[in-house]
């Protein structure tokens, strides 16, 4: 059994301790050269007079054949290959940017103004403010929390109806002000309690009585609540101490949360 009782805050309400499970250059040549080497030849014979002489050319180099040189032979130049097209140049798409999902938006007021839809507003108006989704009702949450209200025993009991599910208590306020101890009671007097472990991958269990009904209320991963609170006038609410009014508020969230 987990409770917080708190003397001053009897007056108005008491609330409980919250349940815990828990990335080449080519060489260069020359010009062509032609060598040509001239040989006079004489022939000389008695008695005569000697005749001029004619040199005969011989020629030696490069490119020049002593043979007549073929006709020339010309190629057929080849086909001229069509142009091809010029590429389109590529197409440029500006990045997408991606946008941000926006926060929950804030809940409307209470449908009706009744018990259930007033517990579903405020829970889900603070759920809000941490961008945690809304919550929705369940009816066999709130029949467990019927059920263990009406025990009038101001204590945790998570094992009713089976379990599973997170707990936050509060006593002391009539069934008519459920909005005062979800907002008044287990998420204002508590968030900034919490404030110091926020980022923290394992908070300080050791506060966890200051600030667990806050937690439950915004967890993340919780998707379902259901409420009740019980007239204990009859009996009496057991486990309070004199002067808290005899009402027992029992809330059940699956799935539990810190």
């Amino acid at each position: 059994m987990r409770s917080a009782l708190i003397a001053a805050a009897f007056a108005a309400g008491v609330l409980a301790i919250p349940f815990h499970e828990r990335r080449a250059e080519a060489g260069s040549y020359g010009p062509d050269v032609d060598v040509v080497y001239v040989t006079a030849v004489v022939t000389v014979t008695a008695d005569e007079e000697a005749p001029a002489y004619t040199p005969e050319v011989k020629h030696y180099g490069h490119n020049f054949p002593s043979q007549p040189q073929p006709p020339a032979y010309t190629p057929e130049p080849e086909p001229t290959p069509p142009e091809a097209a010029p590429e389109a140049p590529p197409s440029y798409e500006p990045p997408v940017e991606s946008t941000p999902a926006p926060p929950p938006a804030a809940p409307g007021p209470p449908k009706s103004g009744g018990y259930e839809d007033t517990c579903l507003y405020h829970h889900n108006l603070h759920r809000a403010n941490h961008s945690a989704p809304d919550l929705t009702w369940s009816d066999d949450l709130k029949n467990t929390a019927k059920k263990i209200a009406e025990t009038c025993k101001y204590e945790h009991n998570v094992e009713m109806d089976g379990g599973g599910y997170g707990q936050n208590i509060a006593a002391g306020v009539p069934f008519d002000n459920i909005s005062a101890v979800i907002t008044d009671l287990f998420y204002n007097s508590e968030e900034p309690l919490f404030a110091a472990q926020y980022g923290l991958d394992d908070p300080d269990m050791s506060e966890f009585e200051k600030w667990g009904h806050f937690t439950q209320i915004v967890w993340e991963g919780t998707t379902e609540v259901g409420c009740w609170t019980a007239d204990c006038s009859a009996g009496g609410l057991e486990n309070t101490g004199t002067g808290v009014s005899p009402w027992f508020t029992v809330c059940n969230y699956k799935s539990p949360g810190m």
